[in-house]
């Protein structure tokens, strides 16, 4: 097994896509753009507020590639 890295050294860090329109995905998955986190208006008697958040987190990550929406 090979590793590959994707830094060149630089202790300034390492930027995936220069613009929030490029494109990046991760574990095969089809990349997208930035994703778009809107405020959450109001919650229900069932879901909490903070709820509703971390699910557009999971949405988020889950559309990189980088966890799935399974609960």
């Amino acid at each position: 097994m090979t590793i590959e890295y994707i830094g060149d050294g630089n202790t300034d860090g390492t930027c995936l896509g220069s613009s929030a329109t490029e494109k990046v995905g991760f574990f095969g998955t089809t990349p997208v753009v930035q994703v778009a986190m809107t405020a959450v208006a109001t919650a229900t008697a069932t879901t909490t507020l903070n709820e509703l958040k971390i699910n557009r987190v999971i949405a988020a990550l889950a559309s990189l590639g980088l966890t799935t929406t399974g609960g």
